[in-house]
């Protein structure tokens, strides 16, 4: 759709501008990021800045399609789970592992990678809930997000679709990987072996008992056959 007047011209320029504001405020954001190179875990905060700037992208784009492409709107509700999967995972996953690894950097010396990538060592029962309550809070969003999905007149894809079913799948392999190696680190900082997990299959009693065994037994601040304790 073309404006017919120079004041639609005009309002169509500053509705672009306006919606366009966002996603080049990220841009700038990812620059400068970018070239300060001394951040600690700075790839986290890259990660955030890209998926927060893909997201914008999308919902900026989508008034102006319903404006002058208003025939693809149904085309273009499609992606929209997929845009909220990666804010939502940018949200709750990247930017707390962002300000976590600031954290654990100067007062454990240790990377947020490490700590929430890797199954060697220990964790404490902060950083056990801290990890539970971000992940718990995503895969609420990611349950609320495929339940109103049909709230939405929209044509799918084998693009979208596609699309949308590697997102889940990369969202969710995450937050798993990351409960897995902080559940296991947790049993080492109780000096059990990280096989105990596997208690979390049996229905109801295991996993019931396993999250308040973890959440709420307290670590020897000595160090033990798995390591040093993260707080001493």
């Amino acid at each position: 759709m073309f404006c017919n007047t120079e004041l639609d011209c005009l309002h169509d320029s500053i509705n672009i501008a306006y919606y366009l504001s966002e996603p080049l405020f990220y841009i700038c954001f990812l620059a400068i990021s970018l070239s300060l190179k001394n951040i600690p875990g700075r790839y986290w905060l890259v990660s955030f800045l890209v998926c927060c700037l893909v997201s914008s992208a999308f919902y900026n784009m989508y008034p102006l399609a319903g404006s002058f492409l208003p025939f693809s709107i149904e085309y273009y509700q499609a992606y929209l789970l997929t845009a909220r999967l990666i804010y939502n995972f940018s949200v709750f996953i990247l930017l707390p592992a962002f300000l976590f690894n600031l954290w654990s950097s100067k007062v454990l010396n240790t990377s947020a990678a490490s700590i929430l990538l890797s199954w060697r060592g220990r964790v404490t029962r902060s950083i056990y809930w801290f990890v539970a309550v971000s992940n718990a809070v995503l895969f609420i969003s990611i349950i609320h997000g495929l339940s109103n999905m049909g709230d939405y007149p929209m044509e799918e894809t084998w693009l979208s679709t596609g699309l949308m079913y590697l997102t889940l799948f990369v969202v969710l392999g995450c937050l798993i990987w990351i409960n897995l190696m902080v559940t296991i680190k947790r049993w080492h900082d109780l000096n059990i072996s990280g096989w105990m997990t596997l208690c979390f299959l049996i229905p109801f009693i295991g996993s019931i008992s396993c999250i308040i065994y973890l959440g709420f037994a307290k670590g020897k601040l000595k160090a033990n056959r798995f390591g040093e304790a993260l707080t001493q």
